[in-house]
């Protein structure tokens, strides 16, 4: 017995666990020696349609005889609403079971009406005639059923009409199940459609429907579920939701349904939907799956044409077989077998036994050990050609039939398709990552980064892009020597952990450049090493540039050319941006360079000019011969003159150190020196009413550094001044230095004044700025404090507080790379050095 998916009705069942309104179990039925039942069971729901099928003799009369009470069964049972059938006829049809028999059982000597109500008429209707004709009416337009008049004898009747008369009889008592055999044999198609709706609309009440019929296709539009019959037994039982009619014929002849038509086409439209969302390496082991099972094959390989041979693509029963590791390379021609000859004549290549074939004498051994008795091979056209050959091993001698050659060339149409996707996918997945290298170059080179330092980063792109050993960007100026200005090498190459192939890569850049080659068109060498070079020259801005990629081992991708073309241009746009960035800073500079000479002087000749009245405002007054001054005075005179001209020497002094700064040419006096002195001496130049005095303080064991002594209290004077000068009177300042680990100390200079402006504190170190906010002098003190400060090896910034100013000087110990001879404790030491060593341990602190 062959079961397939059943769906049940899609009417809700009367009860969660109610039985089955009818269930027939294990019935058997003899016609003499003849077993027309032989233990059939099946069960039906309330509002459930179930067809019978089955040819003739299969038993579906005789299922319905025995279940409409017509016949008694030799065994099994029959159940309704899980109580025994009633063996009383009339018992049957109060139990709710009507039958329409397959010969009609009409009594042709009655009219329409009496056969209508036979069994049911009633007490009046058999006292007036009229009454029971009325009644047959009512019960035919009830129906939708249009006959003549209901005193028409029913002898007198069509087939059809006789028919329609039964079907009525039989529905017209409301019956909880029907039992049809062949209700529509003798109808025409309008009557039939008209007991395809009765029989519809009694589901629709609920009504259980038993239909026994030949019409498939009525099955298909009526039944919920088909019970197959075939020999008095039951050989399948299907939903028409999920099966064909083809099926269904075929499990009536003895046929399995997926030998018929409509089942390889179930699976071919199946093969189509796993084809389309399966991955595409899978694609060839699905199709011989299918085929496999559409031929009843156990054994079958395909072969790809990869140029004079032919690779095992896949293959199914032949995992770790002597066939398969004899057959997974084979070559066009004899010498490759039954696959290379059908390779070569493009024709199937049938061998009935591989004991007698010459083809297989050379695989002899292999197809013994397989158990390979017949096979035969069909070639895979393609759009260009031969694609590949599908073979088929038996292990039985014999020819193909002509329909399961068909079915390999229809499967062969497939494997084609799924070659050519393949290969397109192939296609498309490389222009894919040539495009996805190109945009990851162009976003590197595009992006914040200048363009020196994304080269290198855009070209690890594209050797991943390329699977290159290592790729470089060679530059040759005119005349000069061509280098390599970045490269990149891919990880886990040979390349990898170094730069091996730069000289080659050099040689041959230059070899290419020296020709004057400029025309962006990629072109294969070889490399003394062996390695595979792709090169493409192009001109750069003001040079000649050429874009080298080097491959040790492996293949090259197909479509490295066209990757290399365009990379070479996206590295020649950022390097004509690189050109055109470079102009435009320089331009930049430029123009603030001349704002700055411009201001500068502006203000410069403004500071000058203040001092220089002065000094000829007094001299002009002691020079005149008319006016006789008294010695006060001409001392008064003097000091403003002598005043005066420090004042402009300090504003000389301090444009040459700006200007010795600026051109990076300012030279350091060095040697040890002791901080706190250097201090000391910083304070005893301020002027000598500072109230109240400025604090200083160091911790213990401070050590000396190597500087500049001048130079540092320069720096510590221009950063007293400013607390006390540009502060209200009686403004607190102190000063810190503490060490800032073995190698480095720090000096604090702060005050609890007004603090900077915001202007000022956004860039305090700015000469223009400075000057523009000055009140005195030339405001260049911070600037030339931060350029000493810095040729010294150290920093200086300004600390964020509440209220006044804070500036931290970071100084090194001493300079890098001074030998050990010259250190403090060496050949000898310094007065510094000596100070610091006879300071005490203690943490002292000064007043100036």
């Amino acid at each position: 017995m062959q079961f397939m998916t059943v769906v049940t009705s899609a009417n809700p069942p009367r009860l969660t666990g109610a039985p089955p309104l009818l269930a027939v179990r294990d019935l058997v039925f003899y016609y003499g020696p003849l077993k027309a039942l032989a233990g059939v069971s099946l069960s039906i729901k309330e509002g459930e349609v179930v067809a019978l099928a089955g040819e003739n003799g299969a038993g579906k009369s005789t299922l319905v005889r025995c279940i409409g009470g017509d016949m008694s069964p030799h065994g099994g049972e029959i159940l309704i609403d899980g109580a025994p059938l009633s063996s009383d006829p009339a018992g049957i049809g109060r139990q709710g079971v009507s039958v329409l028999w397959q010969d009609l059982a009409l009594c042709d000597n009655l009219d329409i009406a009496a056969n209508l109500m036979l069994g049911r008429e009633r007490r009046l209707h058999m006292a007036s005639e009229v009454r029971l004709h009325t009644e047959a009416t009512r019960v035919l337009k009830e129906l939708g059923i249009d006959l003549p008049a209901t005193s028409r004898d029913v002898r007198s009747l069509s087939g059809g009409q006789r028919q329609l008369v039964a079907v009525a009889r039989a529905i017209a008592r409301r019956p909880r199940l029907l039992l049809l055999d062949e209700p529509t044999a003798a109808l025409g198609a309008a009557m039939s459609r008209q007991v395809e709706q009765l029989i519809a609309d009694l589901r629709a009440q609920r009504t259980s429907v038993l239909l026994a019929c030949h019409d498939v296709d009525l099955m298909f539009r009526l039944a919920d579920r088909i019970v197959v019959l075939r020999h008095g037994r039951v050989v399948a039982e299907v939903a028409p939701a999920e099966v064909h009619p083809d099926d269904v014929v075929a499990l009536q002849s003895g046929q399995n349904a997926d030998s018929s038509a409509r089942g390889q086409l179930t699976r071919l439209h199946g093969l189509t939907d796993r084809l389309v969302s399966a991955d595409p390496s899978s694609s060839l082991s699905l199709i011989l799956s299918a085929l496999g099972a559409a031929l009843g094959s156990e054994r079958l390989c395909i072969h790809l044409v990869a140029g004079d041979d032919l690779v095992c693509a896949a293959s199914l029963g032949l995992y770790g077989s002597l066939l398969l590791s004899a057959w997974s390379r084979l070559s066009r021609g004899p010498a490759g077998g039954p696959v290379g000859i059908t390779a070569a004549v493009g024709q199937p290549v049938i061998e009935e036994d591989v004991r007698f074939a010459a083809s297989w004498a050379a695989f002899s051994a292999a197809a013994r050990a397989a158990k390979v008795a017949s096979s035969w091979s069909v070639p895979v056209p393609g759009p260009g050609g031969l694609m590949a050959v599908i073979t088929v091993f038996r292990a039985i001698p014999g020819r193909p039939t002509r329909d399961d050659l068909d079915l390999v060339t229809l499967y062969a149409g497939y494997a084609a398709s799924a070659i050519e996707r393949d290969r397109l996918l192939e296609e498309v997945t490389a222009r894919n990552r040539v495009l996805e290298t190109i945009r990851e170059m162009l976003e590197t080179l595009a992006g914040p980064l200048p363009v020196s330092d994304s080269l290198e980063v855009a070209l690890g792109a594209l050797c991943r892009g390329l699977q290159a050993d290592s790729a470089a960007l060679v530059i040759q100026p005119p005349g000069g020597k061509p280098a390599v200005r970045a490269a990149a090498v891919r990880p886990g190459s040979q390349h990898d952990g170094g730069r091996a192939g730069d000289q080659e890569i050099v040689a041959a850049s230059h070899r290419l450049l020296s020709q004057g080659r400029s025309d962006n068109v990629a072109a294969w060498s070889l490399g003394h090493n062996g390695s595979q070079l792709l090169s493409v020259t192009f001109a750069a801005p003001g040079c000649g540039a050429a874009l080298i990629a080097s491959w040790s081992t492996g293949a090259q991708p197909a479509d490295a050319t066209a990757l290399l073309e365009d990379a070479a241009h996206s590295l020649r746009l950022a390097l004509e941006r690189e050109e055109a960035s470079i102009a435009h800073q320089e331009a930049l500079t430029l123009r603030r360079s001349r704002e700055l000479q411009r201001d500068f002087l502006s203000r410069l000749s403004h500071e000058l000019r203040t001092p220089l009245t002065a000094i000829r405002g007094y001299a002009s007054s002691l020079m005149q011969p008319d006016v006789t001054w008294d010695g006060a005075s001409e001392r008064r005179f003097l000091g403003r003159i002598a005043a005066e001209s420090a004042r402009l020497g300090r504003l000389v002094d301090d444009l040459l150190d700006f200007s010795a700064i600026e051109s990076g040419i300012l030279r350091l006096q060095q040697d040890w020196c002791d901080l706190p002195l250097v201090l000391e001496a910083a304070i005893a130049c301020l002027p000598p009413d500072v109230s109240p005095p400025v604090r200083l303080s160091w911790t213990p064991e401070l050590p000396v550094i190597w500087a500049d002594h001048d130079r540092l209290e320069q720096v510590f004077v221009n950063l007293l001044a400013n607390a006390i000068g540009h502060n209200p009177a009686g403004t607190s300042v102190a000063v810190t230095v503490t060490g800032s680990g073995p190698a480095h100390v720090e000096v604090t200079v702060s005050d609890d004044g007004v603090g900077l402006s915001p202007d000022l504190a956004g860039a305090p170190f700015e000469a223009v700025r400075r000057r523009r906010v000055a009140t005195a002098g030339a405001g260049l003190g911070l600037s030339i404090a931060k350029g000493i400060v810095t040729a010294h090896g150290g920093e200086i910034k300004l600390v964020p507080q509440d209220s006044g100013t804070c500036f931290r000087i970071r100084l090194p110990v001493e300079a890098a790379g001074r030998s050990a001879q010259e250190r403090p404790g060496g050949s000898g030491l310094s007065k510094a050095t000596e100070l610091t060593v006879g300071r005490a341990a203690t943490e002292q602190t000064g007043v100036a």
